[in-house]
Formats: C-alpha cells, structure tokens, sequence
C-alpha cells in the first residue's frame, strides 16, 4: 500500500512514522520549503506523550522542557492574583508532562521519520478518486497515482477543500483571534508564564527555553473570520493593544516584522465524517480543537496512530478508515466541547467578566479541583496499554 500524506506538520510526521513502522510506504508533500516556520508553546502529556514514548523521543525532546514553574495570572502591576503550581500541575495530570515548544516536537518527528520521502515546498492542487486508486495532481507539476490519500494539513486543509467542500462548511468559530511571536528577555523575565487579561483582550509571556528568548502571546475578541494578510498583522495588534496596561507596550515594541508574526483564527472543525472514497483527514484537518483544549497535539499524535494501526490491521481502507474514525471521533468531540465551553470565558468581554474570572481562578488553582481539571483537559492517555508496536 502506498499512501500519499498531505502536510508535515505534526499529525502528518507521525503517521508517516506508524505507517513506515506497520509496512505501509507513505511519501510526505508539505507546503513549507523546509518544514513548519513559527510556533507556540505546547502542553504535551497524556496520549500524545504516551505516542512519543511509543516512538523513542522523549529523550530527545525531555532536554527541551520550557523552564516554566508556574501559571501566573497578573495584574497591571504584576502581582500574581491567582496561580497554578508545578506541584498542582502534577496532581492534575498525575503523569509524564513536557511543556514544549510545537517547533521543538515537529523537530524530534523529521528526525524520526529520515527515511521517509518527503517533498518540501510541494502541495495538492487536484483530487480523483478513481475508485481503484486516488489519482492525484500536484502544485508543481505532475500527477501520481497512490491507493490512499490522507489530509494531515491542518485547519485551513487544502485536502479537505478539494474533497469534501468549501472551509466555511466546517468551522466553528470561537470568536477570538491569537497572534504569537518571539521577542528578547529584557526583563530578566525567570519560570513563570504570566496573563494578564482586559476586557476583550488578553497578553501572554512566557520564557523559550532558548537564552534570552520569550514568546509573545495575545488573545483578542474578534467576530471576524478572514485571515488577516501578514503584511497588516502588527498594525491590528497595535491597534487592538497599544493601549493595554502590563508589559504589553513593550511586547509591541518589541515585535518582529509583521510577515513573521503567527496570527489566525480560534476556529474548530467538526464534520459529518473524516473520510470519503479513499480520502481520509486527521488530526486538525478533521477535529481541530483549538488551543485552549490543551489538547491538538495529543489528538493529532493518537489519531494518525489509530489511522495507520487500521489501516495495517484491516487492509482494507473503508473498513480501516470506519474503525479510525469510530475509535477517534467521540474523544475528539468531548474535546472540542469543552474547549467552546472554556472559550467562552477565557478571555472575558465585561469589567464584570473578568471579576468574575479573577475569581474562579483563585478558587480552582488548588489540589481539592485537581479532578476537575484532569477531566477538562482530558489527561489521560486513550491509548490502550502498551504492548509490542
């Protein structure tokens, strides 16, 4: 079986990894000249975690750890009003748990994966299903023929638009947009990742792990949902948060070019199904749940394990394709409930909002919620125990 993969991100990177592992030949196009530019940082644990260890990078990524000991939610003057501990962490996830940066997991996946095709700077632009073969075109010239086609290609997924529709069809916005760059530590900054939160808006710092780095975060209320062309990226942060109180002045003066800011859109994706013919989507192409679940990567890493387990384990791909979604498809869509429950409150649109914000955070941040929060961000592992891969 050979099965073209549609993005290198993270999703895609590990099911190339399963598939090469159960004797399935997959080729990798991603769109990037060489590989994904930018990143956040991560919250990795639970599934995900536990599909790392499956693969044996968890050394490789354990060195990288952000050197983050708390959660601080500030005030104007810094003063932390509520604050989520290392030692609470631990007793909400009550396992392995690596904050990371994405660039740093997509990373430790490439090298995984060395001795997979992947073509860089390539993408999609036409799908056929012939029925006894995907036929497809690609963006620089050519056209192959592979038995499966799989849309690890995000949100924003170029497989999904030409196979099942129109994006518009399939997005659930949240109603806020997020913008992240780095900037230099010129604060002496230290372990903490620190919000601080107004009406409508929220600015996020936290330290890299790299010397004198920090990452910029910012949230904003925003009923828009186009992408915002990279050109006019800084300008609408300075417009939406030159006045904020904090450090954020600084933040913005500190900001790199506009084209190298990351900004888009909370939008989650829910769809009827995840495949048609012998398409198939994973991972945020299909059930995207944005940031706030904690738990993309995690659901990304578990999905293109079950997929590629499926489709060694049945041969077939409708069945492997029916056996995927039916294992996935309920944990994805509790995720993605809870994170439209909690952004709705994340980042408050009333003084009295955030009140009432400030003070759920001082009641929660201690051991007696430690279950409830284990229960929102879902930090088990789905995964069976581990057995022989």
């Amino acid at each position: 079986m050979r099965v073209l993969i549609c993005g290198g991100g993270i999703a895609g990177l590990t099911l190339a990894y399963w598939l090469r592992r159960r004797g399935i030949e997959p080729v990798v196009v991603e769109h990037a000249p060489h590989g994904r530019l930018g990143g956040y940082g991560i919250d990795f644990f639970g599934t995900g975690y536990d599909v790392a260890a499956r693969m044996g990078i968890v050394d490789q990524l354990t060195p990288h750890r952000l050197p983050v000991d708390s959660v601080d939610f500030v005030d104007a003057s810094g003063r932390a009003g509520a604050r989520l501990t290392s030692a609470l962490l631990d007793k909400i996830i009550q396992g392995p748990h690596l904050p990371l940066m994405h660039t740093t997991l997509e990373g430790a996946l490439l090298d995984a994966v060395s001795d997979v095709e992947i073509r860089f700077g390539e993408t999609i632009a036409a799908v056929r299903d012939e029925g006894s073969a995907v036929e497809v075109d690609f963006a620089g010239g050519g056209t192959e023929r592979f038995n499966v086609l799989v849309g690890a290609d995000g949100v924003h997924s170029r497989t999904r638009e030409l196979v099942f529709g129109p994006h518009g069809r399939f997005e659930r916005q949240l109603g806020c947009r997020l913008a992240s760059y780095p900037v230099t530590d010129r604060y002496d900054w230290g372990r903490v990742r620190a919000h601080y939160t107004e009406p409508g808006r929220q600015s996020v710092v936290y330290p890299t792990g790299e010397a004198g780095g920090l990452m910029a975060l910012f949230l904003f209320r925003s009923q828009e949902a186009t992408s915002v062309p990279r050109a006019e990226r800084l300008d609408l942060l300075r417009s939406t948060f030159g006045d904020m109180g904090w450090i954020t002045p600084s933040l913005l003066a500190d900001a790199p070019a506009s084209e190298s800011i990351f900004m888009d859109t909370m939008t989650q994706i829910v769809m009827p199904s995840w495949h048609r013919g012998r398409v198939a989507l994973v991972g945020d192409a299909c059930g995207c749940m944005t940031m706030v679940s904690a738990q993309g990567v995690s659901m990304a890493m578990a999905g293109a394990y079950v997929l590629a387990e499926a489709l060694q384990a049945e041969g077939d791909h409708v069945r492997a394709f029916d056996r995927y979604q039916a294992r996935m498809r309920g944990e994805v869509t509790r995720r993605q409930r809870n994170a439209l429950v909690f952004a709705r409150s994340l980042v408050p649109r009333s003084r009295a909002g955030l009140i009432a914000q400030n003070a759920g955070n001082r009641l929660i941040m201690r051991a007696a919620f430690a279950p409830v929060l284990r229960r929102q961000f879902g930090a088990t592992s789905i995964l069976p125990p581990r057995g022989k891969d």
